[in-house]
């Protein structure tokens, strides 16, 4: 679905991030609550690669603001970094989906 092979592969370093932001809160919730989370799938995924990297982008937006919230909000240490953590990397994305969606844009004038 990506345009050419690096696109591709970036992409996939910033699954290789979500993943380890999941596997981040799973453990936390875990310590936290002693039970695993039950997590469900709230939206469909889009398909094609345009909408896809607009909704990407808009997705790691408000997913920044969240783990913000709950950085500022939460006392634990290790919960405050996590969340830190997590919402930089966020951003990160955010800004290659936002280049993906200019450079779509540059290709289609």
């Amino acid at each position: 679905m990506a345009p050419n092979a690096t696109v591709r592969d970036q992409i996939l370093e910033i699954r290789k991030d979500e993943i380890k932001h999941y596997q981040t809160f799973t453990h936390l919730y875990h310590t936290l609550s002693g039970q695993q989370p039950q997590p469900t799938l709230n939206e469909n995924c889009p398909k094609d690669y345009s909408t896809g990297v607009e909704f990407s982008f808009k997705d790691e937006q408000h997913t920044t603001d969240f783990y913000l919230e709950v950085y500022d909000r939460a006392t634990d240490p290790i919960v405050k970094e996590a969340f830190r953590r997590a919402a930089a990397d966020e951003q990160q994305h955010a800004v290659w989906f936002l280049y993906f969606m200019q450079k779509e844009q540059q290709q289609l004038k």
